[in-house]
């Protein structure tokens, strides 16, 4: 989080006018205890003293801190007199009667009381009635709030990400009631007026916003963890009507946290613990908040505790050093969440969970409104889902396959033992990794955390020798981006191989740069290459495989594959890609897709009749970027690969209107297609075109084309919405001179060869 940048300058009596200063300038916070007395859940006040000791690091007279809702009422100092204590919006400011030098201790005893603050999520928010019980806790964050930390709304502090403090916390409730907060818990103190005081002890340093309280007519759910180095207690806080509903919804509880340590290393801190909160989850240490909604009874919403829980390791243990790199909190929590699948329900599981949200932020990413660095979202974002949550676990996810998952845990178990209870930027992140897996991690970091956008891996040339048992497929790799120009290093991503027979193998393959040419050695021989074929990496496509062994249809973005009969089986896959397609034919009045185009795969076993629908819309992320108007005619293009040229490609049906239609091709083959329009209004049919090759021109009855050298094929003449109306088939020749009698007058292309030529007839 930024540091706040409201300065205060303070005119007090005889001392004239003292320097602007920044909460926690000059000095740290070591250790906060706090007092919570007078809980009033029928007003929402409350009263607290809180003891603030700090170390200086620089002389300094002026110590500024955060205190937000409630009310200022005293300040002393064990140390030192104070000339004055005054609060001022969110800070207040304590100055002492002399300027204390750097490296020395001081203790602050600042009282407050007053109505709590809160927003809609966070802050102090207080819930229930007689009738089913008060309820009353912190939530260390707000959304809406900017900067979110708010730990100020209950006791005094240095409410940001890097000061971290070892903490105290007394609350003092009803005798009937309960008062849990972060730590172990020390003892109850009887008061002896129908009041008790609970005592919590956080040795560790956290954060301020990951210390919490909560307090009301709770009852407990127990158990105990086995963990890696020690047992660990299991506690949850519910209401009373909740409590035959934990033990259904925590059954998988001891397998989550055996999975979280053995990929992350020991339970970081003293419980595994969490309440019922009002408004939300929320991962204070030892005291997470999880939202009644949550305790069904069953598993429906499982994926909730261990989000919060790896928390412990991502965000609590190490915290992201600002709000703009939230992604190293709730990146890797959300991954965690999701990948919690493999452990419990195994990794084809997972891998279902995975890929729709692969595909969801691709299709995010590729937005121009949403080229935005992962390591610097404007805190309006921090807490966005598409932005920040799913977009880091989706890179996480990418991370974990780049890296290998054990190299992946054994370079995050370094990271987090090398910033253990402190702050970290992505760059110490991506150093970290860097340093424990001798990987250079400064390439994938370049492409996936600090550049806006998404990667394109592309595999465009397959050659294939024979070397004994084995194939050597030399596979020419291409990098793009979509988003920010950057040209990507250490690029590495999966490519899998697929024979004649259906087998593939799979193998990793890096290169620098734009495009380079890798080999492969490999026991199948292969007649096809594709880029991530597993969904494993985030890159600008989306994709889908099967093995249709009876009639079905398989569709992505647009492109629906339709088998209609198959005698044994037929190998699909479908590939839309992100990136607008190379190599323009320059057909005249013709605007190729400046976007996507798809990729099509199929390998039959046995007869098979696969039809393809292809749908085309001017709606703005599918094929707006060139369909605007009436004028914009829609036509369908093709190459059998990446070294072939665009060609029109004639649909066997054409249906929809200018804005909206598809096109049907009644036995797809493999190879890539793509939209193009033909903008109608450009052409003109008085136009003269001299051609060499094409002649007489314009013409009305007869016409000659010619070409380089003999041999046989087909010349195509289209219309000028590029419909196709005659062909001519020709046999070892290089010239041909066929009739265009009966072609109404107008504007037409003739097509041989991949070369298009303009003719007019009269």
């Amino acid at each position: 989080m930024k540091r706040l940048v409201t300065f205060l300058t303070v005119t007090l009596l005889g001392l004239g006018s003292i320097n602007a200063q920044t909460p926690g300038e000059n000095f740290d916070v070591t250790h906060y205890e706090i007092h919570l007395n007078n809980l009033d859940f029928t007003n929402h006040t409350l009263q607290g003293e809180t003891f603030v000791t700090v170390t200086t690091t620089a002389p300094t007279n002026t110590f500024v801190l955060e205190l937000k809702g409630v009310t200022l009422s005293a300040a002393t100092c064990v140390e030192h007199s104070l000339n004055n204590s005054l609060q001022e919006d969110d800070h207040i400011v304590l100055v002492t009667d002399a300027t204390i030098p750097a490296d020395e201790t001081l203790t602050f005893d600042i009282t407050y009381n007053g109505n709590t603050f809160n927003e809609s999520w966070g802050g102090i928010q207080w819930s229930g009635n007689a009738t089913n019980g008060y309820y009353v806790c912190n939530m260390g964050v707000g959304m809406e709030t900017i900067p979110h930390n708010l730990g100020k709304t209950w006791f005094p502090c240095v409410d940001n990400f890097t000061d971290k403090a070892s903490y105290d916390i007394f609350v003092t409730v009803d005798n009937d009631q309960e008062a849990i907060c972060g730590g172990n818990f020390i003892n109850t103190l009887d008061n002896g007026n129908g009041t008790s005081t609970w005592h919590w002890q956080i040795p560790q340093e956290v954060a301020t916003y990951h210390v919490s309280f909560a307090a009301g007519d709770y009852v407990i759910w127990t158990d105990t963890y086995n963990g890696m180095e020690r047992d660990i207690p299991i506690t949850v806080y519910v209401k009373p009507s909740q409590i035959n509903n934990v033990p259904g919804t925590f059954v998988h509880i001891k397998d989550i946290a055996g999975f979280l340590e053995e990929c992350f290393g020991p339970y970081p801190f003293n419980r595994i613990g969490y309440v019922i909160t009002s408004v939300g989850c929320m991962e204070h240490v030892d005291n997470i908040g999880i939202v009644s909604s949550i305790l069904t009874g069953n598993t429906t919403y499982e994926d909730y505790l261990p989000h919060e829980l790896s928390h412990m390791w991502f965000g609590n243990k190490v915290t992201c050093a600002s709000a703009e790199e939230m992604w190293l909190n709730e990146g890797f929590a959300q991954f965690c969440g999701w990948y919690n699948h493999a452990a419990l329900y195994g990794d084809d599981n997972f891998q279902q969970v995975m890929r729709p949200k692969i595909n969801s932020i691709a299709r995010w990413c590729k937005s121009e409104a949403n080229w935005i660095p992962l390591n610097n979202v404007p805190q309006e974002m921090t807490y966005d889902g598409d932005a920040v949550y799913d977009r880091g676990a989706v890179i996480v996810n990418t991370l974990m396959n780049y890296l290998g998952k054990d190299t992946f845990y054994e370079g995050l178990r370094s990271y987090l033992n090398t910033y253990s209870y402190s702050a970290a930027t992505s760059e110490q992140l991506r150093d970290a990794l860097t340093a424990a897996t001798g990987i250079d991690m400064n390439g994938f970091f370049d492409t996936y955390v600090f550049t806006a956008g998404m990667p394109h891996y592309g595999v465009d040339l397959l050659n294939v020798t024979q070397n004994g048992n084995q194939y050597q497929a030399s596979v020419r790799m291409t990098y793009q981006h979509v988003g920010p120009s950057h040209v990507g290093q250490n690029n590495r991503v999966e490519v899998t191989f697929v024979d004649h027979n259906g087998h593939t193998q799979t193998a990793m393959v890096g290169w620098d740069g734009l495009e380079a040419t890798q080999t492969v050695m490999l026991d199948i021989e292969p007649i096809a290459a594709f880029v991530d074929y597993d969904n494993h990496f985030l890159d600008a496509k989306q994709d889908k495989n099967s093995i249709a062994t009876s009639t079905i249809s398989l569709s992505q973005d647009n492109f629906t594959a339709k088998v209609t009969s198959v005698s044994d089986s037929t190998m699909l896959r479908i590939e839309d890609h992100y990136i607008a397609p190379d190599n323009d034919p320059g057909i005249p009045g013709l605007t190729l897709s400046t976007c996507h185009y798809w990729n099509f795969f199929r390998n039959d076993f046995g007869e098979a009749t696969v039809a393809a629908q292809i749908k085309f819309s001017n709606a703005m992320n599918v094929d707006g970027d060139i369909i605007h108007t009436e004028n914009d005619s829609a036509v369908l293009l093709y190459r059998a690969n990446a070294f072939d040229t665009w060609h029109t490609l004639i649909p066997d049906l054409q249906e929809g209107l200018w804005r909206l239609g598809r096109f049907t091709i009644n036995n797809a083959q493999s190879g890539q297609y793509t939209i193009g329009v033909i903008d109608k209004s450009t052409l003109s049919i008085t136009e003269q075109y001299a051609d060499q090759k094409l002649f007489p021109n314009p013409a009305n009855d007869q016409v000659t084309l010619r070409w380089d050298d003999k041999h046989n094929g087909t010349i195509r003449v289209y219309n000028q919405s590029l419909q196709l109306v005659k062909t001519v088939p020709f046999h070892q020749t290089d010239k041909m001179t066929f009739s265009v009698e009966g072609l109404a007058s107008g504007l037409y292309f003739v097509e041989c060869d991949h070369v298009m030529h303009k003719l007019i007839i009269k």
